[in-house]
């Protein structure tokens, strides 16, 4: 089994060296890494040069993370496609776990993990505490793209939503799009709580950059509704905008609040 890992990177050196480091030391070895480098510089083809890996570094001008993972999606030759970031970093048996139940779970199509700080206390998303299989009830809380492991034949007809994440106007969202592509096909996937792949923790966000985040939010909602038809997650996505919307109307200086209800409310009307 190979695992193909396609990461875009953007304006870093140091962490994509952590990242390649991790493969480096991983006790399963039978993967390929493809960057798709968004830098005008060369920083990554110095980053790359150290390493005697199976690794392909493709040059791209236009910036968009959905984008770039598309191109990188184009060039894989693995049975298994991954999205690591350029800021995570694996554990030795990351890929060997993967591998492992892959091979012992055939019915299963796909894998999610957790996240944590190597450093400090936190996580770049929430987590749930227990193992347990995906759906429609749970997909925010059991997968962020980094963690999200699937068998490539379940990928020949996806292309990433390049309306989507990192670089676009709606600024989030494109992971939760991909593992609501997989259930409406009724593929089956488990997440383990226990499991994890280190990424920093979220910094505290400046109310734009929520509204970017909350954007995408309601974005992905307004697709999940009116391309896959999960008429269920209307009431998953009022259900998560009341508190906000609370918080809002009742204090009124908290301006991150009123920065989730606007962008949620914006990306639910304006995806199209």
């Amino acid at each position: 089994m190979k695992f193909s890992l396609v990461m875009a990177t953007l304006g870093r050196d140091k962490e994509p060296a952590l990242f390649l480091e991790s493969l480096k030391n991983q006790s399963y070895t039978n993967f390929e890494l493809i960057i798709v480098d968004q830098n005008e510089d060369d920083r990554i083809d110095k980053v790359v040069s150290a390493y005697n890996m199976d690794i392909t570094v493709i040059k791209s001008s236009i910036k968009g993370l959905s984008y770039n993972r598309n191109i990188g999606i184009k060039r894989v030759s693995g049975d298994i496609i991954a999205f690591p970031d350029d800021d995570c970093e694996y554990e030795t048996d990351t890929l060997m776990k993967i591998s492992e139940f892959f091979n012992k779970n055939l019915n299963y199509s796909f894998y999610t993990c957790n996240t944590k700080d190597k450093n400090k206390d936190g996580s770049v998303f929430n987590g749930l505490k227990n193992n347990c299989n995906i759906n429609l009830f749970n997909f925010l809380n059991t997968g962020i793209s980094f963690t999200i492991f699937i068998k490539k034949e379940e990928l020949a007809d996806f292309t990433m939503d390049e309306k989507l994440g990192v670089g676009t106007y709606f600024g989030s969202g494109e992971d939760s799009d991909m593992l609501l592509y997989l259930l409406k096909k009724k593929l089956k996937g488990r997440y383990f709580a226990n499991t994890f792949i280190f990424h920093p923790a979220k910094k505290e966000l400046l109310p734009q950059r929520v509204v970017t985040y909350s954007l995408g939010h309601g974005a992905m909602f307004k697709k999940a509704i009116s391309v896959y038809r999960f008429y269920l997650l209307y009431f998953i996505y009022i259900c998560r905008l009341i508190p906000y919307l609370l918080k809002s109307l009742f204090m009124p200086r908290n301006k991150i609040a009123q920065a989730v209800v606007k962008g949620r409310i914006k990306g639910f009307i304006e995806y199209n």
